[in-house]
């Protein structure tokens, strides 16, 4: 059975999201963080605060962070950051495709430059050879063409990795497109590394089919899938379709929401962080719920909106 990774996705699956969704439905077997990152010549610190699992949730998911940086400078800084507050995984971002990031040399912007991954797998090795940490990366075919991945293959077959993800897509694609299912397939065989596929998994037999595919691949990374279907891990695991999903769905979002409620002042503010729940829950719950809550300007006109998931409000 493969590995399932919950992706990081910026402004959704924060530190109160992972331990909700661990405590709730599991079936992972760690959760990537949204990439550290630096800003003003420093390792952000609201990136670095969600780190943390949130104080009064039951569980600790297993967390592991991820950095993104346009030289070894800068990588630098942030694993040292990382590896101060205790952690010993460290996750290199070489996929993200957002403009913002591409612009700054980071993400998928950095897949052609073959001098400043060179730099920075060496500091991964040496670090790596201290036993201060263990790393892996993520990263796509390239920003351009899928050259620039398989350019990249003998530094990063060379370099100490616990695993690398792969989104077979390039950068300038962002999340649309086709899928280069052949040049992934010659990364999976060419890659002295556990493999791990990342992109497009929405349904367990997607799962299915991956694994019956690719038999040496380490596991599968799923990020809008499991948002959209928090149930997918672990309906994988157990071969059975959830049969108390709205229930269970009620649960994880009534912990998100206690702790916005303790966290933040104010209507708009709690709302702010907690409609975002629902942005890609939209098939999975009556239509006339979902606009109820997103158009919701008030707490208590939210909470009776959610509230008419629970079974014994289904008649309203």
């Amino acid at each position: 059975m493969l590995k399932v990774l919950f992706a990081p996705l910026q402004g959704y699956t924060t530190g109160i999201y992972r331990a909700a969704h661990a405590k709730i439905f599991g079936g992972i077997e760690a959760y990537y963080a949204p990439f550290l990152r630096i800003e003003n010549g420093h390792p952000r610190e609201r990136d670095l605060r969600d780190l943390e699992t949130p104080a009064g949730v039951p569980g600790s998911p297993r967390v592991i962070p991820q950095v993104i940086a346009n030289s070894v400078e800068e990588f630098k800084i942030l694993a040292d950051a990382l590896l101060q507050k205790g952690f010993t995984e460290i996750d290199f971002n070489m996929g993200c495709p957002f403009p913002m990031q591409v612009n700054r040399h980071r993400g998928s912007g950095l897949l052609g430059d073959t001098q400043a991954v060179q730099a920075i797998m060496g500091e991964i090795a040496r670090q790596s050879a201290t036993e201060t940490a263990r790393f892996s990366v993520k990263m796509r075919l390239g920003q351009d063409s899928p050259d620039e991945a398989f350019a990249l293959l003998p530094i990063l077959n060379d370099t100490p990795l616990t695993h690398i993800t792969l989104h077979p897509r390039l950068g300038k694609q962002q999340y649309k497109g086709a899928i280069d299912i052949k040049s992934f397939e010659k990364f999976y065989r060419e890659c002295r590394h556990p493999l791990v596929y990342n992109g497009n998994i929405t349904d367990v037999s997607q799962i299915n089919e991956i694994e019956r595919r690719y038999p040496n691949l380490a596991g599968v990374m799923i990020g809008r899938g499991l948002l959209a279907r928090p149930s997918l891990a672990s309906e994988y695991r157990t071969g059975a379709t959830e049969s108390k999903f709205i229930s269970k769905l009620f649960q994880m979002h009534q912990i998100i929401f206690e702790h916005a409620r303790q966290t933040f002042q104010g209507d708009s503010q709690i709302l702010a962080h907690v409609q975002s729940f629902w942005d890609y829950l939209e098939p999975s719950i009556p239509k006339k719920t979902f606009k109820r809550i997103k158009k919701a300007g008030k707490l208590s006109v939210y909470a009776d909106a959610v509230s008419t998931l629970l079974p014994e409000n289904q008649h309203e």
